[in-house]
């Protein structure tokens, strides 16, 4: 397939045009479902009665029938939370105390036995969940999790098919020498308009192209710790697009989500979570959004978005066939903006 003679650089439409030059023909592509999402009302509400109930409340999150339900652990704050209009439910621990035992074993990122592990408050079980690879059974993978076990009644171990791995391949699509990424969204700052990707994806390369143009040379680059890079548009015939993404936001967990990107185009998945760490081979990185998404190598970048709402940069997650239990990780957009002083285009 021969290059467009005029490329619209969009983080929506494929986040990295799969169009323009080539994409592997084995790449898949995934169904990607209708969108649901919690209406806005009811988020903002669930934000005000949670902020409210302080210790009594564990978190909120969209139900299997679209419903949204905030977990407390009083049968007062339950009246509360229904005298509102909302569902409740009753848990046994708070969301301070959940945070407390994540904070714990965040003080362990990094060290042995933790490369391939990745962590997180899960609201909808109510406990910190610790997922740790089938395959991982060393020495120090072994000595981890019984260290993981003492810390808390709350936490969780969760065996997942693979280790998550950060989405770089070979290809074309956004491209720096032989390495292909995607695109998260479009930002514009001080009249300068610059593509938003992943971190890993910009410390590799300094000068950008898409289908043999050039797009632009790399601005920032945060990671590990974070995942996100910004790419300064310097090609001004090159047309940009968010398409149909109007805003940015963090929708509540168990919202259906798309992600898009340059290998398997539209997958889609639901929001398992805030708040993420993730230890990467490359290094430890948090704060990061979990989903069911399908990712893969080249999506790397890419755009998580539900609806109108631009949510996060594909981080990474399990490679190989996109089957039962995948993992997928995403930087939050909003802090790449905010840091960069952008705002959607």
């Amino acid at each position: 397939m021969k290059p467009l003679t005029r490329l619209v650089l969009s983080a929506a439409a494929l986040s990295a045009l799969p169009a323009v030059g080539t994409v592997p023909a084995t790449a898949a592509t995934h169904a990607a479902g209708t969108v649901q999402q919690a209406r806005p009302s009811q988020t903002a509400l669930a934000d005000q009665l949670t902020g409210r109930l302080g210790s009594q409340q564990a978190g909120a999150y969209v139900d299997g029938t679209g419903n949204l339900v905030v977990n407390v652990t009083t049968a007062a704050a339950a009246q509360q939370v229904e005298a509102a209009g909302l569902k409740s439910r009753l848990v046994d621990d708070s969301m301070r105390a959940l945070d407390d035992s994540k904070g714990r074993l965040d003080l362990l990122a990094g060290s042995a036995g933790t490369t391939g592990l990745s962590w997180g408050v899960d609201v909808v079980s109510n406990s910190v969940v610790v997922s740790v690879p089938k395959g991982a059974d060393d020495a120090a993978t072994n000595a981890f999790v019984k260290r993981v076990r003492s810390v808390g009644k709350n936490v969780r171990i969760q065996r997942v098919p693979a280790a998550p791995r950060l989405m770089v391949g070979p290809g074309d699509a956004i491209t720096t020498g032989g390495s292909r990424c995607s695109v998260s969204a479009i930002g514009v700052g001080g009249g300068t308009t610059y593509v938003v990707t992943a971190g890993h994806c910009t410390r590799i390369g300094a000068t950008w192209s898409a289908g043999g143009q050039t797009v632009g040379t790399r601005q920032a680059t945060s990671f590990p710790g974070n995942d996100y890079g910004t790419i300064r548009v310097t090609n001004g015939s090159l047309p940009t697009s968010n398409a149909n993404l109007t805003r940015v936001g963090r929708p509540a967990v168990g919202t259906q989500i798309l992600k898009k990107g340059s290998t398997t185009g539209t997958t889609s998945g639901t929001i398992r979570g805030y708040g993420r760490t993730v230890n990467y081979s490359e290094g430890t990185v948090t704060d990061m959004i979990e989903t069911t998404a399908c990712v893969q190598p080249g999506d790397s970048g890419g755009s998580l978005q539900g609806g109108s709402t631009a949510i996060g940069i594909t981080s990474g997650g399990t490679t190989g066939a996109c089957r039962s239990g995948t993992q997928s990780f995403f930087q939050p957009l909003d802090e790449a903006l905010q840091s960069q002083r952008l705002t959607l285009k």
